[in-house]
């Protein structure tokens, strides 16, 4: 029988081949890649780039036997998540943005991680803050603790993982698709299951910064509306409190929408902005009668004061793509 790799990085993609290229040449540069341990996946999500994403997948996986590129016959959206994962054949099966650098030593704190809990298996979320924080313990959570500690960063398909385990049926697993946030609702199944999950410190990447990104016109729908309709029947079942959900909530607003808020008011360069479309007011109708709204505008103009002036703020946006 031949012998599963460790670690499966998946690498949902679609159009971004030069970004593809830089994130796998930050793994290819590492030792620990040349071994038995590591493989890649990379799913293109049917590319209409003139066939330049699928030369750089086929490229790299015709140069390295532990690179596999598959090129999907049609656009999935949201459900090349579960289909990089389930090409994938790894103990432990990581979901990858195509934009990401990884930092050296990066497979190998991920194949020492596995290895470490490859017997208990929790739900492993790399959080990859803006520095490491090796002095905070990582601990086995329930899922009420471990929501309170990743917040909004559930939606991060960047942090996500499953364990081999966990696959068997995963193309059957596809109701949160719909909702552009099929590794959530996967994540609240899981720990259905398997109530334990770790959080991981380590900053492991670097995100590449995206040429005319979209601002998209559904970001409330998404990040809100969405990401709560999937979190609510948790609190309904007793795992989630309602007190860690409307903890998420409010940082939802303050470290999530803040950013994207300042940038379509402020329509700063480097993003494509939707035309008529207000954002900003659709937040804070949403938000208009929680107890924290009137402190929240004052915050908020003090962060644009701040913004049109060149002051970086700290507001950390979110890391969905």
């Amino acid at each position: 029988m031949e012998k599963k790799p460790l670690l499966s990085i998946c690498i949902p993609t679609v159009v971004r081949a030069e970004y593809l290229r830089r994130c796998l040449e930050s793994l290819v540069g590492q030792p620990e890649f040349f071994t038995e341990d590591v493989e890649i996946v990379i799913s293109d999500n049917a590319s209409w780039d003139k066939g330049a994403t699928e030369a750089v997948g086929k490229e790299y996986a015709e140069k390295y036997e532990n690179i596999h590129y598959f090129r999907n016959e049609k656009n999935v959206d949201d459900r090349n998540f579960p289909t990089a994962l389930s090409r994938a054949n790894g103990i432990l099966r990581k979901l990858s943005n195509d934009s990401l650098i990884y930092r050296p030593g990066t497979i190998a704190y991920m194949c020492d991680i596995a290895r470490k809990y490859m017997d208990e298996k929790p739900h492993l979320f790399f959080l990859n803050p803006k520095r490491d924080q090796p002095d905070r313990r990582s601990k086995v959570l329930d899922f009420d603790h471990f929501m309170r500690r990743v917040s909004f960063n559930a939606t991060w398909i960047g942090a996500f993982t499953v364990w081999d385990t966990e696959c068997q049926d995963l193309m059957e697993d596809l109701s949160g698709c719909d909702l552009k946030l099929w590794q959530v609702w996967k994540l609240c199944r899981m720990f259905e299951k398997r109530n334990k999950g770790v959080v991981l410190y380590r900053r492991f990447a670097d995100m590449q910064q995206l040429k005319n990104k979209l601002l998209t016109i559904n970001h409330d729908q998404v990040f809100y509306t969405n990401f709560m309709t999937l979190l609510r029947p948790s609190v309904e079942s007793g795992m989630l409190r309602a007190s860690s959900l409307e903890k998420i909530e409010k940082e939802l607003l303050f470290d999530f929408f803040t950013r994207w808020m300042l940038l379509w008011e402020l329509q700063i360069p480097g993003y494509t902005y939707t035309a008529n479309d207000n954002f900003k007011q659709r937040v804070l109708d949403i938000y208009k009668d929680k107890p924290y709204y009137r402190f929240f505008l004052l915050y908020y103009r003090l962060m644009k004061y701040l913004t049109e002036r060149g002051v970086p703020v700290m507001v950390r946006g979110g890391k969905k793509r």
